[in-house]
């Protein structure tokens, strides 16, 4: 049997629809095939397994939870299935299932996975488009600047959207699985992950993320920066 080199982890709960957008992105990836994409539904009751059976291709597998997961976990146990249950790739990378990838992602990242072995996390950059719309939103101009690699910058703030990222499956094995009790589940992966290894930026808009009306920077600042004040960085604060 020929493993892929990279397995994709989609959490899902009750968006097929959307789902069905973010599998075409990765089957129109462009010049790079050998990859699975495991489609973790958080014991999702809609048709997302017909949509995953749907385009008859082995490099899509699917498996919903038995039990909903608690909420406030963003899918994090979801994620953790797909990753320590599913995934056969020395390489693991996200897609969050109402976001999709730029046709050239996996090129261009496993290029540069290719090129620098030595290291264990690559991350990039996204566009932004509206969901409802689907018109381009024009946020930060100076992005691509401040995504630049930095430790100390993570420690204050966290500039790595889930879907940019591609990391080793050795380095989650190391330090652990998402965590469903933090709030930022992400940002306390990365950091985590950071205690063990420099990241590798690659400076490109790779992904597409589907988000509100108002530019991401001011999402970030009047959403998650609320519930920093309100609740603390961890749901058992909020108790």
């Amino acid at each position: 049997m020929t493993f892929p080199e990279v397995s994709i982890i989609t959490s899902t709960y009750n968006r097929s629809a959307v789902l069905r957008r973010a599998i075409e992105s990765v089957r129109a990836q462009r010049d790079f095939d050998n990859w699975e994409m495991c489609v973790v539904g958080d014991c999702t009751p809609d048709d997302s397994e017909a949509v995953v059976a749907s385009f008859g291709d082995p490099r899509l597998r699917f498996y919903n939870l038995p039990v909903k997961s608690p909420p406030g976990s963003h899918g994090a146990i979801a994620k953790n299935h797909g990753v320590f249950e599913m995934a056969r790739a020395p390489y693991i990378a996200y897609l969050d299932d109402d976001d999709e990838y730029h046709p050239d992602f996996l090129r261009v990242m496993m290029g540069a996975v290719a090129k620098h072995p030595e290291q264990q996390v690559f991350y990039c950059r996204c566009q932004y488009r509206d969901k409802k719309t689907g018109r381009r939103i024009f946020g930060n101009p100076f992005q691509g600047w401040l995504h630049r690699w930095d430790r100390e910058k993570l420690q204050r703030y966290n500039f790595i959207n889930t879907a940019n990222v591609i990391h080793t499956r050795a380095l989650i094995d190391e330090v652990g699985g998402w965590d469903p009790n933090d709030y930022f589940d992400d940002y306390d992966l990365w950091k985590r992950m950071s205690e063990k290894t420099d990241f590798l930026y690659v400076n490109r808009p790779l992904v597409i993320s589907h988000v509100g009306d108002c530019p991401p920077f001011f999402v970030r600042l009047f959403t998650k920066g609320w519930k920093i004040l309100r609740y603390g960085r961890r749901l058992k604060d909020q108790g």
